[in-house]
């Protein structure tokens, strides 16, 4: 398998933490959407990341669906979401509120890092802004990760874990240490592990 994609996508780094703690062996091809878009074009015309590409030459994409299946392909143990149950829909929902922080995450650095400032919509740059600390909010009000008292990792925690990393690196000056302890503690755990430390952000 080959996953296309870089690190400093949120979405790329939560398929490839989950690749390596669920063992399975890929390549990883470093494209960037921004750099690369002429090469990436041509592998997928959507331009769009992470894309997994199967040994078949089958080609899947969005972070979400290509968990789905990585999760349908290995003994139920070793699955982060579980099949199905309540546990499954809690997992899902916790998933969702990190994706949307991730994103609005993303939308701020466009509107205001990557677009000419005298083409900023402040407005709109405040209201993502806004979502993604109300996303980290409801994230912060769940209880603390079973993961910190021994259970095994889920991908509540990888995607909770890899969307703060993401948006403390790039709105640096809004995550001081004291800002969301609970979630930031489970980013510290996470970050330790060897599957994080392998897939760096930066």
């Amino acid at each position: 398998m080959k996953l296309i994609g870089l690190f400093d996508s949120p979405y790329v780094r939560r398929v490839v933490v989950s690749m390596r703690l669920q063992g399975f062996a890929f390549e990883h091809v470093a494209l960037s959407v921004f750099r690369h878009f002429d090469e990436m074009r041509k592998i997928n015309p959507l331009v769009k990341v992470p894309m997994l590409v199967l040994d078949n030459d089958e080609k899947l994409i969005e972070s979400s669906f290509i968990l789905d299946y990585l999760d349908g392909e290995v003994v139920p143990e070793r699955r982060l979401i579980p099949a199905s149950g309540v546990a499954r829909r809690q997992i899902q929902q916790h998933c969702a509120i990190a994706l949307i922080a991730a994103e609005k995450a993303v939308q701020v650095v466009y509107e205001t890092k990557l677009r000419p400032t005298e083409f900023t919509y402040q407005s709109w740059a405040d209201r993502c802004n806004g979502q993604m600390h109300e996303a980290f909010a409801m994230l912060e009000a769940q209880p603390v990760s079973p993961l910190l008292s021994g259970a095994p990792i889920t991908q509540a925690d990888i995607t909770s874990a890899v969307a703060l990393r993401f948006a403390s690196y790039v709105h640096p000056e809004q995550f001081p240490a004291d800002r969301y302890p609970r979630l930031q503690q489970l980013s510290a755990y996470c970050e330790a592990l060897p599957a994080f430390i392998e897939t760096p952000l930066e």
